[in-house]
């Protein structure tokens, strides 16, 4: 049985066993850090321990710019990121890369995916530095799911919450100038900060990435509102002086 499931993940995931190492021991996982996945919320460590059990998985390694899943591969699997940062690319039709997300631990990789009709990934999925990953076939998780309400429950919650990533993100791609992607994603961080001055997390590049744009062109617009007086910069923070000149840029 257990032969078999490993046959399944070779193939649908590309294994160098120069670069991967597995864990087929329940104890060489580190059930702290499993607890924080949004999967297992709300559910004591014991009970996560108990359900792992009786479920077929695998644990694997993989170095920094590795691919764990490449653009047009089958998503049969539900995979935690146990450790490390990985990022969602998508090659566009010219050759160029556009970073779609940040994906880190304890989060889930192309959740919405896993039972798809068509559950072709959109994206490659590449380490940013060692990452562990947990792989569940599909079979074994919806047993998973079948056997545990809260995890049924969390599951669905961490669906609805990628629609909504999704239609972000399909929000500020539908602008046809870099001025309103950029206002849209402050006006996003106010939302969630509740803060006229804004910390942001991302470096310039990784926020160019993810708004599908050179950062060059990125750094010039920044300039132009800052001319402007609709913001301020200072290093890692941003400060709305004209929310009524950003909201216009970004209608």
């Amino acid at each position: 049985m257990i032969q078999n499931y490993y046959r399944r993940l070779q193939k649908i995931v590309t294994i160098d066993t120069n670069m991967l190492f597995l864990y087929k021991n329940l104890f060489m996982i580190d059930f702290d850090q499993i607890a924080l996945s949004p999967l297992f919320r709300n559910l004591p460590k014991k009970n996560i321990e108990r359900l792992l059990k009786v479920t077929n998985y695998q644990v694997k390694r993989y170095p920094p710019k590795a691919t764990i899943l490449s653009q047009g591969a089958a998503c049969n699997f539900a995979m935690i990121i146990l450790k490390g940062n990985l990022q969602g690319q998508m090659l566009d039709y010219s050759g160029k890369f556009i970073v779609i997300e940040e994906l880190h631990s304890p989060m889930l990789i192309a959740p919405a995916f896993i039972y798809a009709e068509r559950n072709e990934m959109p994206v490659n999925v590449v380490a940013l530095e060692e990452s562990n990953i947990l792989f569940i076939h599909k079979t074994d998780f919806t047993t998973l799911l079948q056997k545990n309400e809260t995890v049924l429950q969390n599951f669905l919650t961490i669906i609805s919450n990628r629609g909504k990533f999704l239609s972000e993100k399909i929000l500020f791609l539908s602008f046809k100038n870099l001025k309103g992607k950029i206002a849209a994603f402050l006006l996003q961080k106010h939302k969630e900060q509740q803060n006229k001055k804004l910390t942001i997390s991302e470096t310039q590049q990784e926020l160019a990435d993810y708004l599908g744009v050179a950062r060059p062109s990125l750094a010039r617009v920044l300039g132009q509102m800052k001319e402007e007086g609709i913001i301020a910069i200072q290093r890692k923070k941003i400060t709305l002086l004209n929310l009524s000149a950003l909201k216009q840029s970004a209608q």
